[in-house]
């Protein structure tokens, strides 16, 4: 069975998202505020956080979405004669 890459990138970006939260990219989220804590070094690392929050919160239930609804369409496709 082929595997949608709609699904993979989603995956992908939970993926991102847990292994930056479990390294501890939370703490350094300050940096939106104005209150940076360790330097450059922390401010990238709080960016990277944030946009990989956004890629899991928003991006990656409408990859999975887009990914469902394309299975369906191509299982539909194929039962027709």
């Amino acid at each position: 069975m082929m595997r949608r890459p709609f699904v993979l990138a989603a995956l992908g970006l939970f993926a991102v998202f847990l292994l930056l939260h479990l390294t501890g990219g939370r703490q350094y989220v300050g940096v939106l505020s104005g209150t940076v804590m360790g330097g450059a070094w922390g401010a990238s690392f709080g960016l990277l956080y944030v946009l990989a929050w956004f890629g899991a919160v928003l991006a990656a239930p409408v990859l999975l979405l887009a990914g469902l609804l394309d299975g369906v369409l191509d299982r539909a496709s194929r039962a027709r004669p």
